[in-house]
């Protein structure tokens, strides 16, 4: 018999022991729904905690700091050096050094306190950090240098002669537009409240340095991943750094500046972009294992993948249970059927049908079994799939069905059926002719 003749004789036949087939198609379509949705449970679970991390930052940056300890007895250090290696590792998009300074901003008699970020404004875009309105910002000049803002600095701004109220309208609207307003911005406290210092011939000049700025545009805080922050060009930083090292504690000593030349400048923090998510594993091993350190949200998501796998490890194996008492439903259906069929068997026998078409057979229809109770199984997942959250809705249970888990799903089924059958198809294999053609 050819497979199409199996196929039609295996529907026959079970369309003839409508009863039995249904009840055997249903403990599959069972089996399979609850396979199907404690894994698609499982990967709800990585779902919603991929998106949690993925609001506290990129999962495609990676943060360099200068190593904690030494490797091959020299210290691994973070300058240019690295920073020129670490644009030649395939698979990095931008890197960018950057530093940081706390500073005040005054707007009149409003006043706030940013983050300010120096980095190549080159690579803005690649760390996401995008105008909305404006454009990015360039050098400027030391006393008028270019800054992009967040797009909370505005209303976060305080009237210093009003008990410090927020420079908001009453119905919340922040009052100063960075992008018209003269903001200017300082390193020293006491600048902001006038104090003044006697010069050498006895003149007034204020406790600190104020600068103007020039801003450019404002930016989103990506999730406040950078809330009330301000951007700079890197060099442009350094120089206004440079020029308060006194005030900020950043003046360099002998030794430091004898390192810097020898070896030259090192940095605290450098920022690199990975095109692909599946790369930063591989790229932070490498950077690590040269003896710096590397934080990246990357790392969190590996932590909750394992977790998940283990999840749904757990889930799939309470599944296997259902799908193992389905399969025994499948085989007792077969061994019933065999006993029924015993003088259709040894007909066959004795007409000449291969032990492989009388064994085909039964897997046949044992296959068909599994197929339906799959599909019908499927069904029954994305049904449960909607019914989750509002059954669940104080956990928060979440299912995501994906196309590879839904072909999976009914391709195991039928799998499962087929096995349970080896069994059943064996032994109608070695009835004797004879004593099945005698059978009543």
């Amino acid at each position: 018999m050819t497979v199409f003749d199996l196929f039609r004789y295996g529907c026959i036949n079970l369309w003839r022991r409508k009863s039995r087939t249904v009840l055997t198609a249903l403990s599959m379509t069972i089996g399979v729904m609850c396979i199907i949705v404690l894994i698609s449970v499982g990967l709800g679970y990585e779902a919603s905690y991929r998106e949690s991390i993925e609001q506290l930052g990129s999962l495609t940056k990676i943060d360099v700091t200068p190593a904690d300890q030494t490797l091959l007895d020299k210290t691994a250090l973070l300058n240019e050096k690295a920073v020129n290696a670490f644009k030649n590792i395939e698979g990095v998009e931008a890197v960018t050094p950057v530093v940081q300074k706390s500073a005040y901003i005054k707007c009149g008699n409003f006043v706030n306190m940013v983050r300010i970020y120096g980095i190549d404004v080159s690579t803005a875009a690649s760390f996401q950090l995008e105008p909305e309105r404006g454009e990015a910002p360039g050098e400027g000049t030391r006393l008028h240098p270019d800054v992009m803002f967040t797009d909370d600095v505005a209303a976060t701004f305080s009237d210093a002669k009003n008990d410090w109220a927020a420079a908001v309208d009453a119905d919340g609207n922040a009052l100063i537009d960075p992008l018209a307003a003269n903001i200017k911005l300082t390193f020293d406290y006491s600048n902001l409240s006038g104090e003044q210092k006697a010069d050498s011939d006895g003149r007034a000049l204020p406790m600190g340095n104020f600068y103007t700025l020039n801003v450019t545009g404002v930016c989103s805080t990506l999730n406040n991943t950078y809330s009330t922050s301000a951007f700079m060009d890197f060099d442009r930083l350094n120089e206004l750094i440079d020029a308060n090292a006194d005030y900020l504690g950043a003046k360099k000593d002998e030794k430091q500046l004898a390192e810097e030349k020898k070896n030259g400048p090192t940095y605290e923090l450098v920022w690199i972009k990975v095109k692909n998510v599946e790369d930063v594993q591989r790229i932070a091993k490498l950077i690590r294992n040269s003896g710096l350190s590397v934080y990246s949200l990357n790392d969190m998501l590996e932590t909750v993948r394992t977790q998940s796998r283990q999840i749904q490890g757990m889930l799939g194996a309470i599944g296997a249970v259902a799908m193992l008492v389905s399969a025994i439903c499948v085989a007792n259906t077969m061994m019933m059927s065999i006993t029924e069929r015993t003088k259709e068997i040894g007909i066959l026998k004795v007409i000449g049908t291969s032990l492989g078409s009388i064994s085909g057979m039964f897997l046949i229809e044992a296959l068909i079994l599994g197929i339906l109770g799959g599909i019908f199984g499927l069904g029954l997942s994305y049904a449960a799939q909607k019914l989750l959250p509002v059954l669940f809705e104080n956990m928060q249970v979440r299912s995501i069905i994906p196309a590879w888990l839904a072909v999976a799903g009914v391709a195991f089924s039928g799998v499962v059926a087929l096995i349970a059958a080896i069994l059943p198809a064996r032994r109608a294999m070695r009835i004797s002719p004879n004593a099945a053609i005698r059978t009543e």
